[in-house]
């Protein structure tokens, strides 16, 4: 209806401005009225033309150079209108309607220089681009999003503008095109002073994978190819009249949790929560690669639990969930947490990481503690803004037995993570 009254006023406007100057030349009379007149009249009929040309019948088509990329890199954008009616356009104005999700910037390291100000993480983007294509049928648009930061984006909108030479008439439309845009979080390196593997008997630390440990053995059995000399059982082979070999007990890694709080409190920043999220996929991303038995969950809005599998496309579900993961969620994490102890067995090693630390988490926390086998807490918080009570409260985690590790801008601005486990 609104667009229905806009159409008929600007009609009635053109008509107007036609009578207006013809009145003029038919009672003023003479060569020079006559001449305005004339002169004038392929301006009206222009307008007139593109009041009445359908522009909301192009068709629009948006290219992503990448669906899938890592926080900071580069996406192009290339869009093209294509137009059936060659009518002669002077000039259009396209605006892409960028999505809140994309109006940050990653900058890698220098986005934490400060985990409590938020400016250094926004940056107002704009794409407004203004064309002439005259009769082309084709009209194009490149630009470039750079820095992208993570999370799920989708550009669903864009905005053509285009009038007449005075600004008498004006058009414009929005055309709807969906495309979506997965951006995983930026991953580093990450540098385990102290490995959390442990023999099955015993709790000391170990930091070799998959070996056969030869002081323990638990049996015999059939010789296979392959099998050293030395673990040969001459006794057994002889009684059995055929090679055995001695079975030992290897040494393997324990079971392990990394939990993400990613619940919303007021008094955490954005980019606060920005280096839990990248922390724990780097975390992730080397733990990985040397344990068989890892698996992840993160408490929010709701619960995401991804248990152990070793295939890139489990990786890839973890990886994008991270990428996608925001802190929404009201229901306060040590509530969550605590909910969590019951399900989580006994004596695995427990893997936490958060942006946020009070009375009530400490509370869960060594709870936790007291049936995990061990737990590690990596607090993501600006030392800057770390009080008495803050160092009070880690002192005590660590006396009932919660390895507490501070990620801190100091760590968070480095190419390479080294943390105590």
């Amino acid at each position: 209806m609104k667009q229905k009254l806009e159409f008929i006023l600007k009609l009635l406007f053109v008509a107007f401005l036609f009578c207006l100057l013809f009145s003029y030349a038919m009672f003023q009379g003479g060569f020079v009225s006559w001449f305005l007149f004339y002169a004038f009249l392929p301006f009206l009929v222009y307008m007139f033309g593109i009041l009445i040309y359908p522009i909301n019948s192009w068709n629009v088509e948006r290219k992503l150079s990448k669906r899938v990329a890592t926080g900071g890199e580069s996406v192009e954008v290339d869009v093209t209108i294509r137009r059936k009616i060659p009518f002669p356009v002077y000039y259009c104005v396209i605006e892409e309607y960028l999505p809140h999700s994309l109006k940050k910037k990653d900058t890698h390291f220098t986005k934490f220089r400060n985990l409590d100000e938020e400016e250094t993480f926004h940056e107002p983007r704009k794409v407004k681009r203004v064309t002439f294509p005259w009769f082309s049928k084709n009209i194009k648009l490149h630009y470039t999003i750079d820095q992208v930061p993570r999370g799920e984006h989708e550009l669903n909108a864009l905005r053509v503008k285009t009038g007449d030479f005075f600004g008498f008439v004006k058009k414009e439309h929005v055309f709807l095109h969906s495309n979506k845009l997965l951006v995983f979080p930026y991953r580093r390196p990450v540098k385990l002073k102290e490995n959390v593997y442990s023999f099955e008997q015993g709790a000391s630390p170990s930091f070799k994978l998959n070996e056969k440990n030869t002081n323990i053995v638990t049996g015999v059995r059939e010789y296979i190819p392959g099998d050293r000399f030395a673990w040969v059982d001459w006794k057994t082979t002889a009684k059995k009249d055929q090679m055995m070999t001695k079975e030992f007990e290897q040494e393997k890694s324990v079971d392990m949790m990394l939990i993400l709080n990613a619940t919303y409190h007021a008094s955490v920043s954005s980019i606060r929560f920005e280096g839990a999220v990248e922390f724990s996929a780097s975390l992730l991303d080397q733990l990985q690669k040397s344990t068989s038995q890892l698996a992840f969950m993160t408490l929010g809005d709701e619960r995401s639990y991804f248990p152990f599998q070793k295939n890139a496309t489990h990786q890839h579900m973890i990886q994008a969930h991270l990428a996608k993961v925001r802190a929404v969620g009201r229901t306060p994490f040590a509530q969550q947490l605590q909910k969590e102890h019951t399900r989580l067995p006994s004596g695995m090693i427990a893997m936490v990481v958060s942006p946020l630390l009070d009375e009530e988490i400490a509370q869960a926390l060594v709870r936790l503690a007291k049936k995990s086998k061990r737990l590690v807490l990596f607090y993501v918080r600006s030392a800057k803004t770390m009080t008495f009570q803050d160092h009070q409260q880690i002192k005590q985690l660590k006396n009932q037995g919660v390895h507490v590790q501070l990620i801190s801008e100091e760590q968070l601005t480095q190419q390479e993570f080294e943390v105590n486990t």
